[in-house]
């Protein structure tokens, strides 16, 4: 007899084999924290991560809850040093937090998605076990073994390491602020349309690690987003378990390209140009929810209406000015030039790699109607993700962010989805193809409009 189908998280992550086994995800789970240190942690001073910002939990605060169920445990402060816009995981504040844990036994992290990551981040350098407490249903980062990091100014997906628990108190999660709540549902609604961005870069030689049964079940539980009504402890669950089930998912796969597409791509561009000019800039789950709506135009297009099976292969090449367009798209917002050449360093890998991937290419476009039969599973309509984010009250349109971002830097970060990262998406075909430019970013934009999204 063959056994029932995973669905706790927990049930993942043994069906998986992954390192994090310890989930535990209910009402009133900080009491279960005593017994996973005393299991995982179980001598020497640990180190108590956050980011000095007061989070409310029955009866006070999450961290003094914390130090209350380890009254026992010698247990250092280390806290992430934040600037004018908050915790920012550049170079020196990670270098802060791996200097102010050293000589510790083992690490707690108690905070949302910036301190998990940089609670991964720190225990990968010092090689130290980690408990992570979340503290907001805001991404899926918590239950992966993988932090964005900003390195010379643009932000960068790198493998870190597992925490060895994961501890979700959901009387915590319902006591966060509501904007990181809809974040959470921002980062969820990717499932509709990331994958097929990941799907295009394997069947295109670009990856290897296409996997759509770890995805699967990350797509079929994102319909409660839809169906459940916010205001009933359900669907917080509901939206826990997708958020925890996709860390699971892009940890087990080793990559976050299954769940982070063109979507994640123009909220990491928001961030970058925010962070070049000084200025503030939504959560993270928040933008990625908006451009998730035109993510799912873009493919909903790209499908119907540009006849992408017909495009030949020997004409798919960059434009003679790459690097001229790579680096101008930074050069207002950064003119000494690091973030152009940091974002040129990855382009031009990705383009090699595209150059020596030609059988692979001739190969997909041989085989056009199967590839397009999976795309069109794997990409949903705008209306999909709209709908969820309506359900929430969460932001389907840029000028709806706080702060709103306006139309020109929407179309900006439009405009400059090839010339970021490494990663092969969409746009990367469009621009091979000659095809990525204002008339169809503008049509984007209006496909988008029609579901309620876009600008």
């Amino acid at each position: 007899m063959t056994s029932a189908p995973p669905r706790t998280a927990a049930e993942f992550a043994a069906a998986w084999d992954l390192p994090m086994r310890t989930i535990v995800s209910a009402p009133g789970a900080l009491d279960a924290l005593p017994a996973a240190v005393a299991e995982l942690l179980p001598a020497g001073e640990l180190g108590l991560l956050h980011d000095g910002t007061a989070k409310p939990a029955a009866g006070g605060d999450v961290l003094d809850g914390v130090r209350d169920r380890l009254a026992d445990r010698a247990l250092r402060s280390v806290t992430a040093p934040a600037g004018a816009h908050g915790v920012v995981l550049d170079e020196p504040t990670v270098r802060a937090a791996v200097d102010g844990s050293r000589g510790l036994a083992g690490l707690i992290s108690v905070g949302s998605g910036t301190v998990s990551d940089l609670g991964k981040a720190v225990a990968a350098e010092l090689d130290l076990p980690l408990i992570a407490v979340q503290t907001a249903a805001s991404v899926n980062g918590y239950a992966d073994s993988l932090s964005v990091l900003v390195r010379n100014g643009a932000k960068r997906t790198l493998p870190t390491t597992w925490p060895r628990a994961l501890v979700i108190d959901h009387d915590v999660l319902q006591q966060a602020p509501d904007a990181l709540t809809r974040s959470g549902v921002g980062d969820a609604v990717a499932a509709w349309v990331a994958p097929a961005d990941w799907y295009l870069a394997n069947a295109l030689g670009l990856d290897t690690g296409w996997d759509e049964d770890a995805i699967a079940p990350v797509v079929r539980s994102a319909q409660g987003l839809i169906d459940l009504d916010p205001a009933e402890p359900a669907a917080l669950a509901g939206l826990v378990d997708v958020l925890t089930v996709g860390g699971l998912a892009i940890g087990h796969t080793g990559s976050t390209a299954g769940l982070s597409g063109v979507e994640h791509l123009i909220s990491h561009l928001l961030d970058m140009a925010a962070m070049a000019d000084g200025t503030d800039h939504d959560l993270h789950g928040a933008q990625v929810g908006v451009a998730t709506v035109v993510s799912c135009a873009l493919w909903q297009i790209a499908l119907e209406e540009l006849d992408l099976g017909a495009l030949a292969p020997a004409d798919l090449v960059p434009p003679a000015d790459l690097e001229q367009r790579v680096r101008q798209s930074w050069i207002d917002l950064d003119p000494t030039g690091r973030v152009g050449s940091e974002c040129w360093t990855s382009v031009q890998r990705k383009f090699a790699t595209w150059a020596a991937n030609r059988s692979a290419v001739e190969d997909f476009f041989a085989r056009w109607p199967e590839h397009e039969a999976v795309l069109r599973r794997l990409a949903h309509p705008p209306r999909t993700p709209a709908a969820a984010l309506a359900n929430w009250g969460a932001a389907r349109t840029f000028s709806a962010l706080t702060p709103g971002v306006d139309a020109g830097r929407a179309r900006w970060a439009l405009r400059s989805l090839p010339y970021m990262r490494d990663r092969f998406t969409l746009t990367d075909l469009l621009l091979l193809a000659g095809r990525w430019d204002d008339a169809l970013i503008e049509a984007v934009l209006d496909r988008a409009a029609a579901a309620g999204g876009g600008l």
